[in-house]
């Protein structure tokens, strides 16, 4: 468009060339004079003998038509002044509108997780009767639905019959409709790659029947990890909308990518990527459009062409979504669109699916920007507002994980239930936490959102548990002896950790020998041996009084020495220094500790005002002043060593026994270099509804290179998208800082804890740029950040956190997987079980199994580290695996 200023003395004229052109007109071009003189005005807009004219009063705006391109001469006249200016006419933009209607799945921010259910197969129903009754209309302006995620069309299917569930496969089908790929809106960055790869399973089996699914949508949370995007390629997916919601994750304002773009994958694989326009509301834009009359959608158009304008947009096909949270669909749109076309020719205005729009978008983006990187998400500390959960979540993850190994070992009896508890925890990892947050003044209505959100997890973790115990009976027999089983492709030297009640249980290794072993706090910690992949190692417990040394309460300052470590504490339970022994280099930054519980407090309670979420800025944007950190507890504390031939621990608890919130304790375990810092959080003291809570550990180091472990990647922090979440990062099990001036690194494996901040805790504050820091925050929780209710489930419960650091020579791909995959211990009988015969792959692929078409168990590899990996089949047949190459192939079992 061209806008047009004539100013004179007593003259102030905009006029504005748009590029709606109406249809039969000879002059089609629209334009917009507004008038900001203090008296009336003439004007008149001229080519050859084409001339238009209006009178526009001071403080108005008046319409005429004038030619669609060329010289054109403006004349404005008013008392006693004339003006004249010629201009050189650009022809008009020519554009295609694309309307993409969906419903958005939210599960528990609008509607308990029920009600989704049912709302969303309602949806579905009804966007078929409007396509019924769209049919006498044109074809550019037919009532198009788009079925958002594949659980939404499940839900659809399990509650109307076979009939309905046909026609709709039908629409999908022929492209009358549109489906996008996502199962749900995961929390990619948060999310396991197996756990992803299971979340396509709908996607995969809808593909096998027929359907072309090219497309997915990603609406409402910001970030999506390549490892997802790998998983979508070979699924055949090849292209992603994303309605990334602005006005809580400033993405839009921080970005400098242009909409669309290619986004290169470590494989090599491109997947056409776009992000909605709107500023805030994402994918809530098409309603402001389409939700009312002609001269309103007029309006919007105008000013779109004009943004556009600003982005130099060159596109001739552009998007505009309409979906609301859990919104039915409505007829309004089509009729709209019906009535627009018939009075203009440009721009046109259409329906479209997700597949036809990327269709109709493609063949102009041969030489748009390619992008390279990891999208860290902006919302994932919502879900990790709840420990307990999320914790239960990877521990179930890890459950199913050994599951569909035993199930390919064995029968594969347990696809069903395995894919089940899968889409489970999937559903509590959506991105609004299964209902974590709803947004209701009701506590009786808010507390059945939460249990039906939070019961999916629960729900996940009771069929794994069943699952594996029926398996592990099937593979492993019954009966008394302590089996030890390594869940993964990689050879392990890991400790194991059991439950156990008896401070005198020992184990016998089958030679009979004593197996070194420390109880601790209800635990048996012990070294099973080297455990090669798939490998499983029986010992006999036994009685034996005595074989821990346990000191007596003392307080003060505290020095100990292991083979690998000197280490310091002080009289509250903190870590003053740890001094390596292979090199003597002080690991701790000087004057800081590692173990200070951190607090930060912010005075705004987010669920008295998340309707007016916009112009929250103290929450939501980092507007305000800094938010008030301070020492959490900083009490003194008394301590206990536990120790035998396994290692040490010592434990530290506040003097006064009438408050202790909290225990510290310090696993030392003598066969590997490694420190174990673990924090059990009794009861919540002193913590506001809006308050987090933080674990400091300070590194030293000078100039930290921060890797960490994204789904199917090994990642860089550098490696962030333009408008990532740069000020935290989401690591699932393992982080490395490399210090580049000396050459020091260190691995860090988190349990129980997802959320990491470098150089200072920054709960909800965003910031643009971050420099690399090896002072760390690990989030312990929050206050209940989300609604007004701890969860309903484990209440009461003390919470577990630990942070391990590692500095032996263990590189960070295996050190993950050790920690989202630890070796199993279970009771278990005599019987023989079968491995993966002669399977080996190298420490930088990860392995698991999964079940083909036709049930038959597939291994699935993932090169995670970006190097050249291998991986040796049971046949003997070497498969080289390229950097972040993902790789299946039928196993060899027993």
């Amino acid at each position: 468009m061209k806008s047009v200023l004539v100013k004179g003395d007593s003259i102030r004229i905009d006029i504005q060339f748009t590029d709606l052109l109406k249809r039969s007109e000879l002059r089609p071009r629209l334009v917009i004079i507004a008038n900001s003189s203090e008296k009336r005005c003439n004007i008149t807009i001229s080519q050859r003998e084409q001339e238009s004219s209006t009178s526009v009063a001071p403080g108005e705006s008046e319409e005429l038509f004038t030619v669609e391109s060329g010289p054109v001469k403006i004349i404005v006249a008013s008392c006693q002044e004339r003006l004249e200016e010629s201009i050189e006419l650009d022809r008009p933009r020519i554009i295609d509108f694309n309307l993409l209607m969906f419903s958005h799945v939210d599960l528990g921010y609008t509607a308990p997780i029920k009600e989704v259910e049912r709302l969303q197969a309602h949806y579905t129903a009804k966007a078929i009767q409007f396509y019924n009754d769209s049919l006498p209309l044109p074809e550019e302006s037919r009532f198009r639905w788009n079925i958002e995620t594949t659980w939404a069309f499940s839900c659809f299917e399990k509650r109307y019959g076979q009939a309905d569930y046909e026609t709709a496969r039908d629409l999908l089908k022929r492209g009358e409709f549109g489906i996008g790929a996502l199962f749900l809106h995961h929390y990619a960055d948060r999310t396991e790659f197996e756990e992803l790869f299971h979340s396509l399973e709908r996607t995969r089996s809808l593909r096998a029947s027929g359907m072309k699914i090219k497309s997915a949508f990603l609406s409402d949370v910001p970030g999506v990890s390549t490892g997802l995007l790998e998983l979508l390629f070979d699924t055949g997916v090849e292209n992603l909308f994303m309605s990334i919601n602005n006005f809580v994750a400033p993405f839009k304002e921080y970005t400098n990518l242009k909409s669309p773009f290619w986004w290169r994958l470590p494989s090599g694989a491109k997947i056409l990527a776009w992000f909605t326009d709107d500023p805030k509301w994402a994918y809530i834009e098409g309603h402001r459009f389409f939700g009312s009359d002609i001269e309103t959608l007029k309006g919007e158009v105008i000013d779109k062409l004009a943004s556009l304008d600003v982005r130099e947009y060159e596109f001739p096909v552009y998007a505009i979504p309409m979906a609301i949270d859990n919104r039915e669909p409505i007829f309004t749109p089509v009729e709209l669109i019906k009535d627009w076309n018939a009075s203009w020719r440009n721009p046109h205005i259409s329906t479209a699916t997700i597949d036809s729009f990327f269709d109709r978008l493609r063949p102009w983006c041969s030489l748009i920007q390619e992008v390279e990187g990891e999208f860290n998400g902006w919302w994932t500390s919502n879900i990790l507002a709840y420990p307990r959960e999320n914790s239960l979540s990877s521990h179930t993850f890890s459950i199913l994980h050994e599951a569909s190994i035993l199930n390919g070992l064995s029968n594969g009896e347990n696809h069903k239930e395995i894919e089940e508890a899968f889409e489970l925890i999937g559903g509590f990892d959506e991105h609004s936490g299964g209902g974590g947050l709803y947004l209701s003044k009701d506590p009786e209505a808010i507390l059945d959102a939460v249990t039906q959100g939070f019961g999916w997890v629960f729900r996940a973790n009771r069929l794994a548990c069943e699952t594996i115990n029926s398996l592990r009976e099937r593979v492993f027999g019954s009966g008394n002896y302590i089996t030890a089983f390594n869940p993964t492709g990689l050879t392990r030297n890991d400790f194991c950790v059991m439950n156990c009640d008896d401070p005198e249980l020992s184990l016998e290794a089958p030679d009979g020998t004593e197996v070194s072993s420390l109880f601790y706090s209800g635990k048996l910690f012990f070294d099973p041996g080297e455990l090669k992949g798939f490998e499983h190692r029986r010992f006999l417990p036994r009685k034996k009084a005595g074989r821990n040394s346990v000191s007596e309460s003392s307080t003060g300052n505290l020095e100990v020495s292991t083979d690998h470590f000197d280490l310091s504490f002080n009289d509250r339970g903190e870590l003053e220094s740890i001094v390596a022994k292979e090199n003597g280099r002080e690991l701790l930054s000087s004057s800081l500790t590692a173990g200070k519980l951190k607090i930060v407090r912010t005075a705004v309670n987010p669920t008295e005002n998340l309707a007016d979420a916009i112009e929250h800025d103290e929450l939501y944007t980092g507007k305000a002043s800094p938010n008030r950190e301070e020492d959490y507890l900083p009490v003194k504390c008394g301590f206990r060593v536990f120790e035998s031939r396994w290692g040490k621990v010592i434990e530290f608890q506040p003097i006064d026994r009438f408050c202790r919130p909290f225990r510290k304790s310090f696993i030392l375990p003598a066969e590997s270099a490694e420190i174990i810092l673990s924090v059990r959080i009794h009861y919540i003291y002193d913590v506001g509804p809006s308050d987090f809570l933080f674990l400091e550990v300070p590194l030293n180091v000078e100039r930290p290179e921060i890797s960490y472990s994204t789904p199917g990647r090994i990642a860089p922090q550098g490696d962030l998208i333009s408008g990532s979440g740069t000020d935290t990062l989401t690591v699932l099990g393992g982080l490395r800082i490399d210090d580049t001036g000396s050459g020091f690194s260190v691995n860090i494996g988190l349990e129980g804890i997802n959320l990491v901040d470098f150089a200072s805790p920054s709960p909800l504050r965003f910031r643009r740029d971050l420099p690399a820091s090896g002072r760390l925050f690990f989030r312990l929780f929050n206050g209940n950040l989300q609604n007004r209710f701890a969860s309903p489930f484990l209440n009461g419960e003390p919470m577990d956190f630990a942070v391990r650091l590692s500095t032996g020579s263990t590189g960070l791909p295996k050190y993950s997987v050790t920690m989202r995959n630890p070796i199993s211990v279970f009771k278990s009988g005599r019987k023989a079980a079968p491995i993966l015969a002669g399977l080996k792959a190298s420490d930088n692929v990860e392995l698991f199994l999964a079940q083909d078409r036709s049930m038959k168990p597939v291994l699935l590899a993932k090169e995670v580290a970006g190097e050249k990996g291998y991986l040796i089949a049971g046949d003997g047949r070497r498969y080289d695996l390229k950097a972040y190459e993902f790789l299946r192939t039928d196993v060899q079992v027993g």
